[in-house]
């Protein structure tokens, strides 16, 4: 007696991730926003997709025929791996008629439930004859399992859908969605849905940006797979042929709109370079990239201000509430590299106003409080030769860092937890890195402060807190302040640990393991046996083993 077939019961919606996890959903395509804001990546929800045509839910998916086949030519393009044949002269180009944007935006974050919204724009994109950088790059990531189903299911489309058009629109969303999830667990938290529906009508107008991200795609997907291959080297030769372009765009067209886009690219450039070459390399670039900030600023009167010397200046609480991302993130680069390099910024910035406390529209990926980006800013500039008020005196930086209070940083559907406690400890963290610097660099204290030394003290308890987790990337140069300034060995070993971890994906802008002989020099010099040593003697290490 046969056995009755039975009916299978009804499918999953719940991603694989949160199934796995037990969470429950909340059924963002093509990936769950739950999942991206704890951390974890989402597997999607291909497994009952493929279960069967009728329970297909998103209506954009063609239903399978036996109609057309796939040409054999759009199958042989998904394999090509020869990047001999791309020639950035030839390949990329840019509109000239696009729309400078009204809003803030992110180099490279895109949420999974805004993709939809792409899908024309990025199919203009890729039918523009462009193919050549896609097919350079993208040797391996047509090795991967969902492409070939993409193929299987566009095998059989009706003849009145455009197959080609579908499995190239399909791969430069693939590109973009795996660009956020490389970087999106190193972000001080998930952007806002105002931050994400802004990038797209950024992307919709920069053909740069969105070449500098697929290269920054397949640059992390090498560095993942194999940190020292060789397909980490040809991305890396990469960076310097799309500069190049960058920079003949610019000059061969001057307008505001290209400016904004090639800064915004180069930029994202910059950003490549400090992960994978060296900071000197990423700060040479932020210098070529100069003359289109400056562009940009001098365009727009109400974001630079005269200073009492009678020069003008960069209004630094001005160009931090501008809707200009490309301009903010300059800053953000631009004062950190100052920082840590001990340089004198590239911009003389004032600070005409206060700045506003909510947020820069920065702080979601480097967890910097507004606040204090304004202070140690004040601080590099009163290093490279201002006294003008409030920087003749330390203590009035010293009295606005201890009075600031760190602002909770609300993501929609998070949960209090470790999470919101290690975003916190970052941001206390970034307080003990704005007094040591005021203490250090400007007051003249050595590292032998007992106000340096509690500073330290609490940095390293802080990290505690972070040290295991995603976001412990954000106390990179809270690990360099501790490192100049401590005194004992078990600090020094601690501090030289972290360091070394700061590499490949899991960084904050630089690589850590390029400080560690900077310190090295310092410890074993001015610092020996745990003397004390000041800014100027951490500058000098820095100059003598990383010149700029």
């Amino acid at each position: 007696m046969s056995r009755p077939q039975l009916k299978p019961g009804p499918l999953p919606k719940s991603c694989l991730t949160c199934r796995q996890r037990r969470k429950k959903c909340d059924l963002t395509r093509p990936c769950c926003e739950r999942c991206l804001r704890g951390g974890f990546k989402c597997l999607g929800y291909t497994n009952h997709e493929l279960r069967g045509g009728a329970h297909q839910e998103e209506p954009a998916t063609p239903i399978p025929s036996q109609s057309r086949p796939v040409p054999s030519t759009v199958l042989a393009s998904r394999s090509r791996s020869n990047p001999v044949g791309f020639n950035p002269e030839q390949s990329l180009t840019v509109s000239q008629n696009c729309q400078h944007p009204n809003h803030t935006c992110a180099g490279g974050c895109l949420a999974p439930s805004t993709f939809k919204s792409l899908h024309p724009v990025l199919t203009h994109w890729v039918n523009d004859g462009e193919r050549s950088f896609e097919a350079a790059l993208d040797a391996q990531a047509c090795k991967s399992p969902s492409n070939g189903m993409i193929h299987i299911m566009c095998a059989s489309i009706p003849p009145s859908v455009d197959a080609t058009k579908i499995i190239e629109e399909r791969r430069v969303i693939n590109t973009i969605y795996e660009y956020q999830m490389q970087r999106v667990t190193y972000w001080f938290t998930v952007p806002p849905v105002s931050v994400r529906d802004s990038m797209i009508n950024r992307l919709q107008n920069s053909k740069t940006t969105i070449w500098a991200i697929y290269l920054g795609t397949n640059l992390f997907r090498e560095l993942g797979e194999d940190p020292r291959g060789a397909g980490v080297v040809r991305c890396i030769n990469w960076i310097d042929k799309l500069e190049q372009r960058f920079s003949s765009y610019f000059h061969n067209s001057s307008t505001l709109n290209d400016a904004a886009d090639c800064l915004l690219a180069e930029l994202e450039l910059a950003f490549l370079r400090f992960a994978t070459i060296n900071i000197v390399s990423g700060y040479a670039m932020i210098q070529k990239a100069l003359p289109k900030f400056l562009f940009l600023v001098a365009a727009d009167p109400s974001l630079y201000v005269e200073h009492p010397s009678g020069n003008l200046v960069v209004s630094l609480p001005r160009v931090l509430g501008a809707s200009q991302y490309e301009l903010k993130r300059f800053i953000i680069y631009d004062i950190a590299t100052a920082l840590v390099l001990g340089t004198p910024p590239l911009v003389e910035y004032g600070c005409d106003c206060e700045c506003n406390p909510a947020s820069h529209g920065l702080e979601w990926i480097h967890g910097v409080p507004v606040a204090l980006v304004e202070t140690i800013s004040q601080v590099n500039s009163w290093r490279a030769g201002s006294r003008v008020a409030p920087l003749d005196d330390w203590r009035n930086l010293e009295r606005r860092v201890l009075a600031w209070e760190p602002q909770p940083v609300v993501v929609e559907g998070d949960e209090i937890g470790t999470e919101s406690v290690a975003r916190l400890a970052v941001q206390e963290g970034w307080r003990h890195v704005a007094l040591i610097y005021i203490y250090m660099g400007m007051s003249g204290a050595s590292s032998h402060d007992s106000r340096v030394q509690t500073s330290i003290r609490q940095i390293v308890q802080l990290g505690e807190t972070v040290a295991n987790l995603p976001i412990g990337v954000h106390m990179f140069v809270h690990c360099v302040m501790v490192g100049l300034g401590a005194r004992y060995e078990k600090h020094r070993s601690l501090v030289w640990k972290r360091l070394l971890s700061f590499k490949g994906t899991h960084i904050w802008f630089f690589q850590g393991r390029e400080f560690c002989p900077v310190l090295d020099h310092l410890w074993h010099g001015v610092g020996a046996g745990g003397a004390p040593v000041t800014w100027d003697d951490y500058v000098r290490s820095r100059c003598t083993v990383l010149p700029v």
